[in-house]
């Protein structure tokens, strides 16, 4: 169960087509969720958690994310407490990736993923460094950052449902991750109960659009059940918010605590 836990946790940090020709520009940001178990878990007695993250431009060239995904997690007399952190820096190009993942459970090591990925023509290979020396081949895929673009790209044309083959800096890579999305029309929502003015403000007037994604690998059920599924509202620059994430046995939902806007670089 601790394992499950935190590996389930990874698919937490995103959202088949042929690879999209330009993606929307995300807005360089600093933000934080306030996570907590929705309905009744038959394993848990309580969760809660907390995401952290920071997507920059450090040059014209790249994203960059930092993220962190905290978690508290009880079970009868057994608290287990899970901290993930990432940090990866991926080209505005959409054809490399580089990635570094560790995990904590109890604030003990338990797993590190490190590597690189470069998609060129039809075909995306995995540069592993961690948690053991490997190549990878799979068939071209989007990476993080690229999907959030391509998605807002596809909601602003009005495409309803996007699938979509993604690389987020999983070891498993070999498993095909792969993502359908589903994107309600554009609306500017109204703010949610108990949302923090100052993030409202900084929000106002911006598009928007409830996307609901479930995502697929080859240990999915042969009955087609996702391994994860998500739910949040899209702003067309990028800042996501209202998440729910739908794990195997338990549920989060929350909401953006803070926002930060940062600057991004004058590019050409």
């Amino acid at each position: 169960m601790r394992r499950t836990f935190a590996t389930t946790l990874s698919l937490a940090a995103l959202g088949v087509s042929a690879l999209p020709s330009e993606a929307a520009a995300l807005a360089s940001h600093r933000a934080s969720y306030e996570l907590r178990l929705k309905g009744q878990s038959d394993e848990l007695t309580g969760a809660d958690g907390r995401i952290a993250l920071e997507v920059s431009r450090p040059d014209c060239k790249a994203y960059k994310l930092d993220y962190r995904f905290v978690a508290r997690f009880q079970q009868e007399q057994e608290l287990t407490v899970t901290d993930q952190r990432t940090t990866s820096v991926e080209s505005l190009d959409g054809k490399t990736f580089s990635f570094e993942t560790k995990t904590f459970i109890d604030s003990a090591a338990d797993n590190e993923v490190r590597g690189t990925a470069t998609t060129a023509g039809s075909q995306t290979v995995v540069a592993l460094a961690e948690p053991e020396t490997r190549q990878i081949t799979i068939p071209a895929a989007l990476f993080p950052m690229q999907h959030t673009g391509q998605l807002i790209e596809k909601a602003k044309a009005g495409q309803r449902i996007v699938e979509t083959a993604i690389f987020d800096g999983d070891e498993d890579a070999d498993k095909r991750l792969t993502s359908t999305a589903v994107i309600s029309a554009r609306s500017a929502p109204a703010a949610a109960p108990g949302a923090v003015p100052a993030v409202v403000e900084k929000l106002k007037g911006l598009g928007a659009w409830r996307v609901s994604e479930s995502f697929y690998n080859s240990d999915s059920d042969p009955d087609g059940m996702p391994i994860f599924e998500t739910a949040y509202t899209l702003y067309e620059n990028g800042v996501s918010d209202d998440l729910l994430l739908v794990f195997d046995g338990y549920t989060f939902e929350g909401d953006l605590a803070t926002l930060d806007m940062l600057d991004s670089p004058a590019c050409p």
